[in-house]
């Protein structure tokens, strides 16, 4: 079989629906569990140190982790609402939803204490306040993975609910 025979396959109708559910699930996965690896890992991890070298932990972890979990919701909001318009399966649009509000919830909950951490970790001072916000930075990131988490369990109920129709 030939390499644009493999690709006509996959591209078809129902292939390409089925790597789409694939994706978005799996990209709410990737959210919840980098949001997760946030609060389990690096935050009882850096608390092992002075608060100014936990800061500049913290802070480089943020960037890489922001890109992943930016490409994330972007992924689950784009191939959820294709997957809705496809099939009409409200479960995927719920979840698309879902991951689409961790977006305001980022920019209420977090950037102003992320603006504060970076400001700090930039200037060098902890104005003593560098482990209140960090401790408050991570509570506000629990609620952001059960956001993803919520998305994901409600895709995968869509997504394991048999057949639906294909528009």
């Amino acid at each position: 079989m030939s390499l644009s025979s493999y690709f006509n396959a996959l591209f078809n109708g129902q292939n390409i629906l089925l790597v789409t559910k694939t994706v978005t699930i799996a990209s709410m996965g990737i959210a919840a569990g980098a949001g997760l690896s946030y609060n389990a890992m690096i935050m009882p991890a850096v608390q092992k140190f002075s608060p100014m070298n936990a800061l500049a932990v913290w802070c480089e972890c943020a960037f890489p982790a922001m890109l992943i979990q930016i490409t994330a919701i972007a992924t689950s909001v784009i191939g959820g609402t294709i997957v809705y318009y496809k099939t009409k399966n409200r479960s995927f649009l719920y979840g698309a939803m879902i991951m689409a509000s961790v977006l305001p919830y980022t920019g209420v909950m977090f950037f102003p204490i992320n603006s504060e951490l970076f400001r700090m970790n930039k200037s060098g001072i902890d104005d003593g306040t560098v482990w209140e916000k960090m401790q408050q930075w991570n509570r506000n990131q629990y609620g952001r993975v059960l956001l993803n988490v919520a998305a994901m369990v409600v895709t995968l109920f869509g997504g394991l609910q048999g057949k639906t129709k294909t528009v």
